[in-house]
């Protein structure tokens, strides 16, 4: 075997028993990773967000945490989407009920669809 690989192996293998030797002795103390702190405020985001709601939205980076351009990137993309979905939404022609039937009432006399039938139809966001 090659001298130089032998000298590598060994002052790996003493820096092991080294380190090792400090841990169990407790001369080296080995104290887990301190919580990561932020300076953004935690994310309140309404139960239905719209395209202005991804504008505000930042994520803080740690050392090993994301890409921030193609974070960036997707929630604009998602911001997009949003707001085109929003526009067609309000661009969308509304449906006006025909003349109903005053035979057509239910035993309240009331007339018109039944309840909860004229809800609005939530847009799915992949669709």
């Amino acid at each position: 075997m090659d001298p130089v690989v032998l000298v590598v192996l060994g002052a790996l293998a003493a820096a092991v028993v080294a380190v090792t030797a400090l841990v169990a002795t407790g001369r080296l103390a080995m104290t887990p990773m301190s919580e990561t702190t932020t300076g953004r405020p935690p994310l309140d985001f309404p139960d239905e967000p719209s395209s202005t709601d991804v504008d505000g939205l930042r994520l803080g980076t740690s050392a090993w945490g994301y890409a921030p351009a193609e974070v960036d990137a997707a929630l604009d993309e998602r911001r997009d989407r949003l707001a085109e979905q929003e526009r067609l939404l309000f661009e969308r022609p509304q449906v006006d009920a025909a003349p109903r039937d005053p035979a057509s009432t239910d035993s309240t006399g009331r007339t018109g669809p039944p309840d909860g039938a004229g809800e609005s139809r939530r847009v799915h966001p992949d669709a």
